[in-house]
Order: C-alpha cells, then sequence, then structure tokens
C-alpha cells in the first residue's frame, strides 16, 4: 500500500534491537494516514508530545495508548482507501512485549530477573494471594489476544421451558443485541470480529451498558466473552470510570462481576 514517507529521526543509541522494532512497526503503520501527527494523537486520547516520544523510542507505549493509536490509523487507512496495515495489532503487542524484557544489566526497559537463590526471600506475589488476580490475568492475555471460547454444547436433545417456567434472566440476552452476534462469529471461528466487539464494549460503553452487556453474556453462556469485556474496562486510563461501572455491577448485584473487574484494574495498573 501508498505510505507517507516521513524522515525519522534516529534512534537513541542506548535503545535495544526488540524496541527498535516495535518503533520501526510504529513508524510504518503511522505512515499509512495522510493526516498530521497532532491530529491522530488528539483522536487516540494522547497527547501529541507523548505520540511522539513513543516513535522516536523514547518510551514504550501502554497497551491502551498502543490499541486507541492502531484503531485511528485502521481508520484513517480505510477511509482513504490504502488497504491493510502493514503490522496487525496482535504483532505489535507482541513486539511490545519483547520490548519490554530486560536481557541484561544495562537494558534500560523490561524487568530484571532475580535468581532463587539470590537475595532475601521475596513475598509472594499478588497472583499467588489473590486467585482471583491470576485468573484476571490470565484472560487479560486472552482478551488481548481476542482469544474468547464458545461455551460447552449440552449433551442430548434441550426441551424447551415452558413459558411459566422460563428464569427471568432469559430476557435480558435482548438486551445487549451484540450478544447474538458475538456468538455467531464464535461458532463462525471469526474469533477476531467478536473480540472486536468485546474490546469496542469494554473501552467505551457506559456504566450501564456495561452491565448490560456482562448480563447478557453470562445469560447465554459466555462467560469468557463477558469477562473480556470486563477486562478491557479496566484496561481504561480512566480509573474513574473504571470505578464507576464496579458500582453499577454492585447496584445490579452483580459482586463477583465487582471482585473480577476490580482485580484486572488492579494488575492492569502495575
Amino acid at each position: 500500500m501508498t505510505r507517507n514517507r516521513k524522515t525519522w529521526k534516529e534512534l537513541p543509541s542506548r535503545t535495544t534491537a526488540a524496541h527498535r522494532a516495535l518503533v520501526t512497526a510504529l513508524r510504518e503503520i503511522r505512515e499509512c494516514s495522510p493526516r498530521t501527527q497532532a491530529d491522530i494523537a488528539r483522536d487516540a486520547h494522547q497527547e501529541p508530545t507523548t505520540l511522539s516520544n513513543h516513535l522516536n523510542g523514547g518510551r514504550i507505549p501502554d497497551i491502551t495508548l498502543l490499541r486507541d493509536f492502531y484503531a485511528v490509523v485502521e481508520k484513517d487507512a480505510s477511509a482513504a482507501g490504502r488497504g491493510p496495515l502493514p503490522h496487525t495489532l496482535d504483532t505489535l503487542f507482541e513486539l511490545r512485549c519483547h520490548a519490554k524484557k530486560k536481557h541484561c544489566e544495562c537494558c534500560a526497559v523490561g524487568y530484571p530477573t532475580v535468581s532463587e537463590d539470590s537475595g532475601p526471600e521475596q513475598p509472594a506475589s499478588p497472583a499467588v494471594e489473590n486467585p482471583g488476580v491470576a485468573r484476571a490475568r490470565r484472560l487479560r492475555r486472552r482478551a488481548l489476544r481476542r482469544e474468547i471460547s464458545l461455551p460447552p454444547k449440552p449433551s442430548g436433545v434441550p426441551v424447551p421451558l415452558r413459558h411459566g417456567d422460563r428464569h427471568p434472566a432469559d430476557a435480558v440476552e435482548l438486551s445487549w443485541p451484540e450478544t447474538r452476534l458475538v456468538a455467531g462469529y464464535l461458532a463462525a471461528g471469526r474469533k477476531h470480529d467478536a473480540g472486536f466487539l468485546l474490546w469496542q464494549a469494554g473501552m467505551s460503553y457506559a456504566a450501564a451498558d456495561i452491565v448490560r452487556a456482562v448480563t447478557s453474556c453470562r445469560t447465554a453462556g459466555l462467560h469468557d466473552a463477558a469477562e473480556a469485556i470486563l477486562i478491557n474496562v479496566a484496561e481504561r486510563a480512566d480509573r474513574q470510570a473504571v470505578l464507576n461501572v464496579a458500582a453499577a455491577l454492585g447496584g445490579a448485584g452483580r459482586h463477583e462481576d465487582v471482585t473480577f473487574v476490580l482485580s484486572a484494574a488492579m494488575r492492569a495498573s502495575r
């Protein structure tokens, strides 16, 4: 596809090979938008200086900022008829993961590794102390990779319940129309399309709509889908919005979902 070739600054000498690969991919994606960098940054909910810092190797972007940047450029490229972007969002997540790793003491990014017999004994991690955090962490990774599963099919031939025997919650499924669409995507093996709908719900819906979507998915047996929505809620940069969703879930009596989204948010903020 045709791109707007830019003259980029040379990356700092201390930039690792993995970080260079991420920045190169980000620059190639940015060139797919005909708009100014300031316009892209504004629509991606970040300061122009922040985006410039990411594109010049100053800092590795957070997942939320990376995802918003990609969505804006993808929309621009589509509107300009320029075809698909040179890298997928999943590829960017993988490059970011590699860039965050610390390979030696001279590296400025990532996390240091400590041998089991060096230094004083370390306290147990939050994931060990709280199994809910561990589950949220696993599902968060799956949501980012858009790996959502269908509920297992019941054995035997289902017998429809009489109208008077139906649970009142059965009608809730229809309160979020996308529930059936998500289930259809999953049945057709279109996990990426299902994941996009769940990401969009978690990142942009108001608190009341989040409660409706989560309840609908759980009613339909799509528990991984419901938790993917909550994980995306936890990824929001606006922490007050996360608390508003938690409060709305609590008001609806969904206390386990409150615990889940707060555990995921605690993990996302680390």
